[in-house]
């Protein structure tokens, strides 16, 4: 055997468990995209009945204000709602019985059919989510803040508390800053 062979050898070798590692690399990623997506199809399955619970409740409540309306004589208020009501208890009646499965394509289905429609429900949901995070940073900043300047705030020479400081304030010849 030459050193050109036992190095081909090894080269093929070490290139065979690469490979072995990277197939059982492949096989668990498929195994927790597997996982994933079930548990994500469970709560879809589950947040949507409970939406459609939530919604027929609703709708029973609408009906109750268009009857009230239409003893009142408030026929037109009466119509308009109990018309709303209908239409919140067929969609409740879709979200309560729907699979994961069928809610999914549907959306798939509704996005390709008014594509302009999906795109201004992401923008909605997009502008959204932008204040929510804009609105929640603030408050971590404005503490963040807080802790950094408690920190850096001098404390007085006789007392344990903090001396207020103006930036503008020189340092005093002893070094420390002068308590306005």
């Amino acid at each position: 055997m030459t050193i050109d062979q036992g190095s081909q050898g090894r080269e093929a070798a070490s290139g065979g468990v690469t490979a072995q590692a990277k197939e059982q690399v492949q096989q668990q990623a498929d195994e927790v995209r597997v996982k994933a997506s079930g548990r994500v199809r469970e709560q879809l399955d589950k947040r949507s009945t409970d939406i459609g619970d939530q919604a027929t409740t609703f709708a029973q409540a609408l009906r109750k204000a268009s009857d009230h309306l239409e003893l009142e004589g408030s026929n037109s208020g009466a119509k308009v709602a109990h018309g709303a009501a209908d239409r919140v208890q067929r969609v409740a009646g879709y979200l309560s019985r729907s699979g994961s499965d069928r809610f999914l394509a549907d959306l798939e289905n509704f996005g390709r059919q008014r594509p302009w429609a999906a795109g201004a429900v992401g923008a909605a949901i997009g502008f959204v989510g932008a204040r929510f995070l804009k609105a929640s940073s603030e408050s971590r900043y404005t503490s963040s803040f807080q802790s950094r300047r408690d920190v850096d705030m001098p404390i007085g020479r006789d007392t344990e508390e903090p001396v207020a400081v103006s930036p503008l304030t020189p340092p005093t010849a002893y070094g420390g800053y002068e308590v306005q």
